[in-house]
């Protein structure tokens, strides 16, 4: 019996961490990628439809290929607007835009002729940006403005295109990670108490 208790606290033990790790950083499936945390600050004005957050990070990427982004907070009923203005034109940029992984794209351009790229769209949760320039160094500035809600309106999400954005563009063991450990728990807590039935027997 204490063989199947210390099975079970470590099981246990292990979700717990899988959980609080998956919520500290939603792109970390690859533990070679240290994504870089783009916090988003109040951003107030007079006309309301600029009103929300917003994040504005100047980067010098000097020796890596890639450079990793993540944005957590958004919601599914803000607009959000990302963008990136490069400070030399002349040198393309490409960008990814990821919502469950590093290994898949939902959004992807490069930088035009005037060193910019942008786009609009609207998800739950977090995204991830992956920028590539053609050249190092490279020096850009990153934008991620996030507007105030705007409750009770149905909208589709650009990664699901043509379908409304929940929770459920959440990764799966990140929604549903409470379940998996709820159903590990009862198996466990069954199978106990069989083999004590057993053993009185």
């Amino acid at each position: 019996m204490k063989y199947l208790f210390k099975i079970f606290l470590s099981l246990a033990g292990c979700l717990l961490l899988a959980k609080t790790k998956l919520q500290a950083q939603p792109f970390n499936l690859d533990d070679r990628v240290v994504p870089v945390q783009l916090n988003l600050v109040d951003y107030k004005k007079d006309n309301p439809k600029e009103k929300g957050r917003i994040n504005v990070t100047d980067v010098s990427q000097e020796k890596e290929d890639t450079m990793y982004f993540f944005v957590q907070g958004l919601s599914m009923y803000s607009p959000t607007y990302f963008s990136i203005n490069s400070a030399d034109p002349t040198v393309p940029i490409n960008v990814r835009l990821c919502k469950d992984n590093w290994h898949q794209f939902d959004r992807e351009g490069q930088t035009d002729e005037k060193g910019q790229w942008h786009v609009n769209f609207k998800t739950e949760g977090d995204y991830g940006i992956m920028v590539i320039p053609q050249t190092k160094p490279a020096k850009y500035t990153l934008l991620t403005w996030s507007g105030d809600e705007a409750k009770n309106i149905g909208m589709t999400s650009p990664f699901k295109a043509g379908s409304v954005d929940s929770a459920a563009s959440k990764g799966f063991l990140q929604q549903y990670l409470w379940y998996i450990v709820g159903g590990v728990v009862l198996l466990i807590l069954i199978f106990f108490f069989l083999a004590k039935r057993k053993t009185k027997k």
